[in-house]
């Protein structure tokens, strides 16, 4: 069973908490980015440090990794626990860059505070978290023009479903989702911006562009702004949205 908590849901500018999650993969926890709003977000959700097994980081805006320097810290000296990162090889150095510097003190390395691996693009290099595969999609510069970045399928072996998770993503059409989804698809998790804008996916576009693909019914819009009343867009596009701290299970 897949069990997706959503610490956040919102974008960059948030009142709240930003657009990460846990995902509940048997008895590991897979934490899906870390933005600056981790430190509030995390034991929201009743999550402590020392609950979190693994880690992906999709991409290096501060919504995504700001809040994953406190969180190793916190790890390290205080529970005294080490969980795995998994990288994308091709961002390591850049990913070292940006959360190095609060990090490598007197000698230390990413590998002080972490469990490090790397792996690559595509299901053929594809990793496990016990009886979960872990798929990375690429999605560079489709999001913000010379940013690495991807999304996330994530395979149950024993129930045979899958999730796809988007990440923050404007040209989706240009992307591989739409040709991962298979009868196994339980779920499409998309960035939804209901305001027009040139690095987040429109919210129409994306019901448009998917409906001939997936039941609406399974697709849970992520990423929206603030002021966005789901009731109300809900009956008007007939798909799900994300809330924070609202479980959804796949079973």
């Amino acid at each position: 069973m897949i069990k997706i908590k959503p610490l956040g849901v919102n974008g960059a500018f948030t009142k709240y908490y930003h657009n990460n999650y846990v995902f509940e993969l048997g008895d590991r926890n897979l934490l899906v980015d870390a933005g600056t709003t981790l430190r509030y977000s995390l034991p929201e959700a009743e999550y402590k440090e020392s609950d979190i097994t693994d880690i992906i980081i999709t991409h290096l805006h501060s919504d995504h990794v700001g809040g994953l320097e406190e969180f190793a810290q916190r790890c390290k000296w205080i529970h005294n626990h080490k969980p795995n990162l998994w990288l994308r090889g091709s961002m390591k150095e850049e990913f070292e860059e940006v959360v190095g510097k609060g990090l490598f003190t007197d000698g230390l390395t990413l590998n002080d505070y972490f469990n490090v691996y790397t792996c690559g693009i595509g299901y053929l290099n594809s990793f496990k978290i016990g009886n979960y595969t872990v798929e990375l999609i690429q999605t560079d510069n489709l999001h913000a023009q010379g940013m690495k970045s991807f999304g996330i399928k994530v395979h149950d072996e024993e129930l045979h479903n899958n999730v796809i998770f988007t990440s923050d993503i404007a040209k989706h059409e240009n992307a591989q989702f739409r040709n991962l989804i298979n009868p196994e698809t339980v779920a499409l998790f998309h960035d939804v911006s209901i305001i027009p804008n040139a690095v987040h996916s429109y919210l129409e576009d994306v019901v448009e562009f998917y409906k001939d693909d997936i039941d609406l019914n399974k697709m849970y819009g992520m990423h929206y702004q603030d002021d966005a009343d789901l009731d109300h867009l809900k009956q008007i596009y007939g798909i799900n949205f994300v809330e924070k701290g609202k479980v959804i299970e796949f079973n």
